[in-house]
Parts: C-alpha cells; sequence; structure tokens
C-alpha cells in the first residue's frame, strides 16, 4: 500500500522521490551530490554520523557545508594536501641524504680514510630511522585520510 493512501502501489510505475523542506529551510533543496567512500571511509562517516545523532546524508551534507561556510572552505583539504607535500619534501631531503651518501662513501673508498665503524653505524641508523618514520607517516596520511 502507498503511504498515506488506501490502494496498493504499483511496482511498475516509479516513484520518484517526494521533494522534501526541512522546517528551517526557505526553499526546498532540489541538488544533489553522490560521494563515493571504500569500505573504510565509509564505516568512519556512518559511525561520525551515529555519534553525532544525525542521519548519514544529513551528516554529510551538514559537514560539506561547514566547510563551504566557514572563512577558509579549503582549510581541511589545504591541510591534507599541506601534509603531502611536506612528506614528499621529506622523501626528497631523504634522496638527496642518500645521494650524499653515495658521494661520501665513493670518496672514502678512494682515500680510504674511513671513519670510525661506530659514527657510520650511527649515522646509517639515523637514515634508517627517518626512512621508517617517513614510511609511518606516509601510510598514516594516506590510510587514514
Amino acid at each position: 500500500m502507498g503511504v498515506g493512501s488506501s490502494e496498493p502501489s504499483s511496482s511498475n510505475v516509479p516513484q520518484s522521490p517526494a521533494l522534501r523542506r526541512r522546517l528551517r529551510d526557505k526553499q526546498l533543496r532540489e541538488r544533489r551530490v553522490h560521494p563515493r567512500y571504500n569500505d573504510d571511509e565509509f564505516a568512519l562517516v556512518r559511525q561520525a554520523a551515529s555519534l553525532s545523532g544525525m542521519a548519514l546524508g544529513g551528516y554529510v551534507a551538514e559537514c560539506s557545508l561547514a566547510a563551504a561556510r566557514s572563512d577558509d572552505p579549503t582549510a581541511a583539504v589545504a591541510d591534507y594536501r599541506a601534509m603531502v607535500k611536506t612528506l614528499m619534501a621529506a622523501n626528497g631531503q631523504l634522496g638527496k641524504i642518500g645521494s650524499n651518501l653515495n658521494q661520501l662513501t665513493r670518496h672514502l673508498n678512494q682515500d680510504g680514510a674511513w671513519p670510525h665503524d661506530a659514527t657510520v653505524h650511527r649515522l646509517l641508523g639515523r637514515v634508517e630511522a627517518s626512512i621508517a618514520d617517513l614510511d609511518t607517516a606516509i601510510a598514516q596520511v594516506t590510510e587514514g585520510r
């Protein structure tokens, strides 16, 4: 049966969704956007909507409108992009360190004057730790996005 009627609704007749005006809105919301999420992203958004006590669609709409209405609507996206740029710069710096280490090794092999093993191991340990830290940061940003 159709809502509010005593006649059964036909399943062959396509039903157009009724446009609704929320009480606080002066005009109908006729425009739609259909964001796509992977399973993890969808679970995060669904959980946030639930914690906010809002329907999923309403939560997504209010979040996007809050960002759009803010003084700097690009802030959230800009923060992410800034983080990625910083990580890319750090990756470039580590690449330069690797190049410098290769040049240093070449000179040390030519001259035969190697520093103490402890100094070399400490330097390489710091470089390896920096690479591991950067890899962790990249994974957190790309997976947590």
